[in-house]
C-alpha cells in the first residue's frame, strides 16, 4: 500500500510546501532574539576551548538540487584553512577528529543551532531531509528528485530512525561504499515518506521524539514506530545498534 502511494505522488505535501515556505522563516524570526545570543555564548565557549574558528560552514545540496553553505558550531579539529576537518566525508563513532566540546554539543544537538541563519535565507526549514554532501548526491536519480523537492531540515524522522546505524564504527575506509550502498537508500525511502506525507500532525510527532531521544535519553521514539509501519525500506535498520 506504502509503495502505491508513493509512486502516485506528485511532490511534496501541502503542508510541506506552506510551513517551509513561510511559517519556518516567521518562526526563525520570532525565534532568533531567543536562539541568536544562545549561539553566540556557546560560540564564545567553542573559541575559548579549541581556539578559533567557533563557525563553520559546509557545502550542502539543497531545494532542486542547489548547493549551499550551512553554518555549524565547530565540533571537529580545524585542519583546513576555513577551519573545517580534513579526511572523510562522514563522521564516525569515536571519530578522533571530533573535540571534546564538539563531543558535548553533538550529544545535544546544539551544533545545529546556528542553521536557523539558513532558514531564515530560506534555505532550510525546521523539520525535514537533513542536506547531504554534493558529493554523495545523485540528481538524475527518482528517488533523489523526490527528496529535493522540499528544503531539507534542521532536523527529521531521519536522524531518529538510522542516526545509530550510520554512525556505527566500520573498517577504515569502507564508510562511506557502505553509507552509499546499504544506508543512504533507507534514508532517502525515509525522507521521501516525510516530504511526500508530512502533516502537521507528523510534525508535532517528529519534535516529540526529538525530545524523547536527546533530551529523555530514550533508544525508542513514537515517529519510529511509525516509520517501521510505513516505510518497508525502514525494516532494514536494526532494532539495536552495538558500538
Amino acid at each position: 500500500m506504502t509503495g502505491s502511494r508513493r509512486a502516485t505522488a506528485t511532490g511534496p505535501s501541502p503542508w510541506v510546501r506552506v510551513r517551509t515556505a513561510i511559517l519556518d522563516r516567521l518562526a526563525a524570526v520570532l525565534l532568533l532574539p531567543v536562539i541568536g545570543p544562545l549561539v553566540l555564548v556557546l560560540a564564545w565557549w567553542v573559541r575559548r576551548a579549541e581556539g578559533p574558528p567557533a563557525c563553520i560552514t559546509l557545502d550542502r545540496t539543497g531545494r532542486d538540487g542547489a548547493t549551499f553553505r550551512m553554518w555549524k558550531l565547530r565540533t571537529m579539529r580545524a585542519e583546513a584553512p576555513d577551519g573545517r576537518a580534513t579526511g572523510a566525508v562522514l563522521t564516525a563513532v569515536a571519530d578522533d577528529r571530533v573535540t571534546a566540546s564538539g563531543a558535548r554539543l553533538r550529544r545535544w544537538r546544539a551544533d545545529e543551532l546556528p542553521q536557523i541563519l539558513n532558514v531564515l535565507r530560506g534555505e532550510m526549514a525546521f523539520i525535514g531531509p537533513r542536506p547531504e554532501t554534493p558529493s554523495l548526491v545523485d540528481a538524475t536519480d527518482p528517488q533523489w528528485r523526490a527528496v529535493l523537492a522540499a528544503r531539507p531540515g534542521i532536523t527529521g524522522p531521519t536522524q531518529l530512525v538510522v542516526e545509530q546505524w550510520e554512525s556505527a564504527p566500520v573498517a577504515s575506509g569502507t564508510h562511506e561504499d557502505r553509507y552509499r550502498d546499504e544506508i543512504l537508500p533507507v534514508k532517502l525511502a525515509v525522507d521521501r515518506w516525510y516530504v511526500e506525507r508530512a502533516t502537521p500532525l507528523l510534525d508535532l510527532q517528529v519534535a516529540w521524539s526529538m525530545v524523547e531521544r536527546f533530551v529523555l535519553g530514550r533508544a525508542d521514539t513514537s515517529v519510529q514506530a511509525r516509520v517501521r509501519r510505513e516505510v518497508p525500506e525502514a525494516a532494514r535498520v536494526p532494532e539495536r545498534v552495538s558500538g
